[in-house]
C-alpha cells in the first residue's frame, strides 16, 4: 500500500500541519504571545543579571 496525496501530489512532498488554533491566530491572541514572550525575556534576564552580581567579587 503506498501514500497518495488527497490532489495526487507527490506522495514525497512534505506537507505543514496545521493546528486549528494556529490557522488564523486573532490579533489578541498575536498580542498575547507577544507580551508573553517579552516577559518571559525580562524575566530571564533579570535572573541572570542577579546571578552574575551575586557571584561577582
Amino acid at each position: 500500500m503506498t501514500y497518495r496525496g488527497m490532489n495526487g501530489d507527490d506522495p514525497h512532498k512534505l506537507s505543514d500541519i496545521i493546528a486549528a488554533d494556529e490557522a488564523t491566530p486573532s490579533l489578541g491572541r498575536q498580542v498575547f504571545n507577544g507580551v508573553t514572550g517579552t516577559l518571559v525575556l525580562l524575566v530571564t534576564g533579570i535572573l541572570v543579571l542577579l546571578v552574575v552580581l551575586w557571584k561577582s567579587p
